[in-house]
């Protein structure tokens, strides 16, 4: 009983992991994206300056 109870944690905890994996991922994803869109919103209002 112990050894499936066992088992029964060790694949939640992996499930756990890979849905926190992709969720971190999609976050860098979005940072990674926004980042670029702030660069171009840089480099548009210098061109504008000039």
């Amino acid at each position: 009983m112990a050894v499936f109870i066992s088992i029964i944690i060790i694949l939640s905890l992996w499930s756990i992991t890979k849905t926190l994996e992709k969720m971190t991922n999609r976050i860098t994803d979005k940072q990674e994206e926004q980042i670029e869109h702030l660069k171009e919103i840089k480099e548009r209002l210098v061109e504008k300056k000039e």
